[in-house]
């Protein structure tokens, strides 16, 4: 398929926006307590920043960045941010490769309920993880460049209740939490599509939308107890039990048995923490029939036993 054959990257946003699902990893309000450039690279998770009050600069070439503006860090990008300078000091150099404290020895936590008005260093951030179909992280697809946002007082709220939301277990919380990550990500959708530059890596995400695809991705979401073969999702795709592993591969860039596996120990990662059957039980329930092997399997995972996650000894997030 060529270009122009395309659909127009609204429309295809519009598709994806109805499915992806939104979850929070960490969200707060940070104080600057000492200037410091640092370059990071975010691996698991994706980061929308808010420089709220202070000097920020982004690159090498420490380009300026707008008080009360924002920078999305899509997953797996590496960033170059700094702050400062304070009281006349130069910021410090660091790389979070080998600067594993950087939170604590540059910044301090502050309350999003507090009195922020006060303080002249001030950022806020959420990371969190964006799947599409409940299979694909979404923006590293994209492979989009981090980039800018200005400032945006609608986005700038919705940051700040994020915060207070974030830090209180109340009533209902992970509710209004995920109510405010789906409009934070729809407003991160439209900045997108109003950018031509960054419009353009949407359109070749077409395959996305092949009825095939999701048709298999939605059946083993709901049947990873089940014998998933490639006969079994020929058959679901409608397909030739030779092509579907070729068909599938193509469009994701992975095996479709690696990827059945990775779901099944993400569900069976899930049950772990939240329901008290055995781990037999859990791996019976995700579709392993040799408990040795899914233990083996879980562990090169995580690198952590499921029976750690059973009995309490590690805690994750």
């Amino acid at each position: 398929m060529n270009q122009e054959s395309f659909p127009p990257a609204a429309s295809l946003l519009s598709v994806f926006i109805k499915s992806i699902d939104v979850k929070i990893k960490k969200a707060e309000y940070r104080e600057v307590t000492k200037p410091v450039f640092f370059s990071f690279i975010s691996p698991n998770n994706d980061s929308l920043i808010c420089f709220n009050k202070g000097v920020y600069f982004q690159g090498k070439e420490q380009t300026p960045l707008k008080e009360g503006s924002f920078y999305f860090i899509p997953r797996g990008q590496r960033v170059n941010l700094g702050t400062g300078p304070l009281l006349g000091k130069d910021p410090e150099n660091v790389d979070t490769w080998k600067h594993d404290r950087i939170s604590e020895d540059y910044t301090k936590p502050v309350s999003a309920k507090g009195e922020l008005e006060g303080m002249p260093n001030l950022f806020s951030f959420v990371s969190f993880e964006s799947i599409l179909y409940n299979a694909f992280p979404f923006f590293p697809l994209l492979e989009l460049p981090s980039f800018n946002i200005p400032q945006d007082n609608e986005l700038s709220h919705l940051m700040r209740e994020i915060c207070i939301e974030s830090e209180e277990n109340r009533l209902g919380r992970e509710m209004i939490l995920k109510n405010y990550l789906n409009e934070m990500v729809v407003l991160l959708f439209r900045y997108i599509e109003s950018k031509p530059e960054l419009r353009k890596p949407i359109e070749k995400l077409n395959y996305l939308t092949d009825v095939r695809l999701i048709s298999i991705v939605k059946y083993i979401e709901e049947n990873l107890e089940k014998e998933l073969s490639n006969s079994a999702m020929a058959k679901v795709a409608h397909v030739s039990d030779d092509y579907v592993g070729q068909f599938f591969k193509s469009l994701t860039g992975r095996t479709l048995q690696d990827y059945i596996e990775n779901q099944r120990l993400d569900r069976a990662m899930q049950l772990l923490k939240t329901i008290p059957n055995s781990v037999q039980e859990v791996a019976a329930m995700v579709g392993f029939n040799d408990a040795a092997y899914f233990s083996r399997r879980f562990k090169m995972r995580f690198d952590v036993n499921a029976n750690a996650i059973r009995q309490g000894k590690v805690q994750l997030t």
